[in-house]
């Protein structure tokens, strides 16, 4: 690409900001601090930088890994040295072309990448030496690479790119951030524009959709019967799942019957309706899950009496989990007779005086999972404390040795193998009660057509079918 070229092309973006091109505009609540790979932290930061940057390999609609700036990739024969060609002829939005230097850069800065060497073969290629074998390696190659001192010289919000989308233009009063838009030249899309709103809080963000200032807004929850001209495209935070937590290291709870009992008399399906789908194993809704293995273990007729048993479950201080957990109990009093203490706890302290202790009997929490299989640091025995998460302190030698061969068996057919068995020693066992992925609500004007379905794991997957997104009407 010329200098000439990229000029053209940012002259043209500028245009597109503000000229009459078709748009999407969202609202969103917060404020965005910087798009850049490494230090976007929110779910708007994070979207956005999603969007203006790519990576060397990416996720499709289907959670599929897919090679985006790689062309060739081989492995060394002892799985540590991954060896990594760019495509030629890839550039970032200022006209520069994107190289080795660019990777190296990326993965000095990227924490995900700490601890692998990283060594320049040539000016398109790199080498990534690891100190020991790591199958999930490739899944951390999605981090969005950034161009040399990124993070030195560029404005955050302002960065030169290299996605179909880039940053245009960042609109202020004082030190608020109004507005955002970015803006796409590729044919490929009908909605050429991006703009994202922000605002203070959610009342003002619905109020913003029913004046007509936005076409779209996610919600964690039902908030707007009244949006007549909106339609919700709820989807479910596959990465993320709400569990209860059984804290083995308790007398009362090491009793694998009893556990056993607690997660048979538990309607989950029923519990969960408007809440998300049901989580299924610890690894749920993936290539790698054991579908032989029954998950939902619910028997309507299954009742005990157990009433010199007593459990306190803490939750964070939040309504809608607070409500399911009250549910919870009242089941686990009625079928079983066991006397349970629901004890709320301040969310911006639950980690501090709840986790980081494991001072708890009954623990329920939300945790992040990657897309790999990998379940090393939430569930082998030697991430039991802190900063491990092991939150139940599982100690299983099949569950472990499991694990360890997951994490360092290449083979993919191998991989499966052990997966199946760590599935099947944690759905005997039973240290936990995997309850449900949560729905994210997405309202949308009915103005935009083509969103379809989609393998939505995180926030910002609901932008992965953009291209197919139209609109109806004027702006």
């Amino acid at each position: 690409m010329s200098i000439i070229q990229s000029i053209v092309i940012y002259i043209y973006s500028l245009f597109l900001a503000i000229l009459p091109t078709t748009k999407y505009v969202e609202g969103d609540i917060g404020q965005p601090q910087s798009f850049l790979p490494t230090q976007a932290d929110n779910q708007i930061e994070r979207t956005v930088s999603n969007l203006i940057f790519r990576g060397l390999f990416k996720y499709d609609i289907y959670g599929a890994t897919i090679p985006d700036l790689a062309d060739t990739w081989s492995v060394s024969e002892d799985g540590l040295v991954y060896t990594i060609k760019l495509k030629d002829n890839q550039y970032w939005n200022n006209g520069r072309k994107i190289t080795s230097d660019d990777l190296i850069y990326t993965s000095y800065k990227s924490p995900d990448l700490a601890g692998v060497a990283t060594d320049k073969v040539d000016a398109l290629t790199v080498r990534y030496t690891l100190p020991n074998k790591y199958a999930p390696f490739l899944s951390l190659l999605t981090v969005r690479i950034m161009p040399v001192n990124a993070e030195e010289k560029m404005n955050p919000l302002l960065p030169v790119s290299s996605g179909d989308f880039r940053v245009a233009r960042v609109e202020k009063s004082g030190s608020f951030v109004n507005k955002i838009t970015l803006v796409t030249t590729k044919k490929d899309y009908k909605i050429k524009r991006l703009v994202f709103r922000f605002y203070p809080n959610e009342e003002e963000l619905v109020t913003a959709a029913k004046l007509g200032e936005i076409d779209g807004f996610t919600s964690e929850k039902v908030c707007c019967n009244d949006l007549k001209n909106f339609q919700d495209y709820k989807f479910p935070v596959q990465g993320i799942y709400y569990s209860l937590y059984f804290n083995l290291r308790d007398e009362v709870l090491k009793d694998q019957n009893l556990r056993v009992k607690l997660e048979k008399v538990l309607p989950i399906q029923d519990l969960i309706i408007d809440k998300g789908i049901a989580v299924q194993g610890p690894i749920s809704r993936s290539l790698y899950t054991n579908r032989e293995i029954l998950t939902d273990k619910y028997d309507p007729d299954f009742t005990d009496s157990l009433p010199n048993i007593s459990l306190e479950i803490k939750v964070p201080d939040e309504k809608d989990h607070v409500n399911l957990i009250n549910e919870i109990k009242n089941v686990w009093e009625d079928k079983l007779g066991v006397n349970i203490t629901v004890k709320k706890e301040n969310s911006d302290s639950f980690i501090e005086k709840v986790i980081k202790p494991r001072d708890f009997q009954v623990l329920f929490y939300g945790q992040e999972v990657g897309r790999d299989p990998d379940r090393y640091v939430l569930w082998h025995s030697a991430q039991k404390d802190y900063p491990g998460l092991n939150l139940s302190g599982f100690d299983q030698i099949r569950a472990d040795r499991a694990l360890e061969e997951g994490r360092y068996t290449l083979d993919s057919e191998a991989r499966v193998t052990h997966y199946d068995e760590f599935q099947k020693v944690v759905n005997d066992q039973v240290p936990a009660i995997f309850i449900y992925h949560p729905y994210v609500h997405y309202y949308v004007s009915k103005r935009i057509s083509g969103i379809g379905q989609k393998y939505t794991f995180t926030y910002w997957d609901r932008f992965l079918d953009l291209y197919n997104w139209k609109r109806t009407g004027t702006n």
